[in-house]
């Protein structure tokens, strides 16, 4: 009888694929060790200058523009992290070698997003708690955190997170730096994220529905503030997203140069 080497045993190819994996995240969060706490910082001030600044243009707050800003603050943080910062970070990287160096690591493509994705997912985290208690002090409105709510937000960071590497990886950087300045400057004011959609034309409204950026907003208003109803087919377009993005990036870190 034949005794079974035990590096053929699927627990330790399972073990083994998890150290892989672990080591992978490690080696993204020494990468990142001290940029996240700086952008971090930044979505925390962001989240604080759309709740307390746009409230200070509006001649009144009632409760329907309390909730905009609030959820409006939570979705910008959320898109600036994912599309903007990590985007210009990740095309910074490619210009440094650092992607054309992981390409080269026998890990799975597939691991090296997941691992970034966790990284950029956990340095988004205070800019939404803080985002959340300025809501409270300001306008002294409830939130309602529940599993829902939980998830709406994770899918919504995973989504423009892979998003923001997808245009990393496949723009040039000039280019990218002059898209992700358009998406900031579209979320903040032509984007109906910290307002209502009437305030906009109606085709207008229409391609913004397509896009995820304000049904991530509307997802966040309708679970964490009980604002409206919640919407599987903005849910459905976050997803969708969330999948071109992952697509996307691992084409990009799949093709040969």
């Amino acid at each position: 009888m034949v005794k079974e080497n035990q590096h053929d045993t699927p627990n330790f190819k399972l073990q083994k694929d998890v150290q892989r994996f672990a080591g992978v995240v490690w080696w993204s969060l020494v990468r990142h060790k001290y940029l996240l706490p700086t952008f971090s910082l930044v979505e925390m001030i962001l989240s604080v200058a759309i709740v307390y600044g746009l409230g200070l243009m509006l001649p009144k707050v009632g409760v329907k523009e309390a909730v905009y800003l609030s959820s409006g603050a939570i979705a910008i943080g959320i898109i600036a992290v994912g599309c903007v910062l990590a985007a210009q970070i990740i095309s910074t990287a490619k210009q440094d070698g650092i992607v054309n160096y992981l390409k080269t690591l026998p890990v799975g493509r597939g691991d090296i997003i997941v691992a970034d994705t966790i990284i950029w997912s956990i340095a988004a985290l205070p800019g939404i708690v803080m985002g959340g208690i300025s809501s409270l002090l300001r306008f002294k409105i409830h939130l309602y955190i529940s599993p829902v709510s939980i998830l709406v937000i994770f899918a919504s960071l995973i989504a423009m997170i892979l998003i923001g590497f997808s245009l990393a990886y496949w723009l040039p950087t000039n280019v990218l730096a002059l898209v992700t300045q358009i998406i900031m400057i579209g979320g903040l004011l032509f984007s109906p994220i910290t307002y209502p959609a009437s305030r906009i034309p109606i085709v207008l409204n229409m391609v913004y529905q397509f896009l995820p950026f304000v049904p991530t907003s509307s997802l966040i208003r309708a679970t964490l503030f009980r604002s409206g109803e919640f919407s599987w087919v903005d849910f459905i377009v976050v997803i969708s997203w969330a999948s071109i993005g992952y697509v996307l990036s691992l084409v990009a870190l799949s093709r040969k140069e």
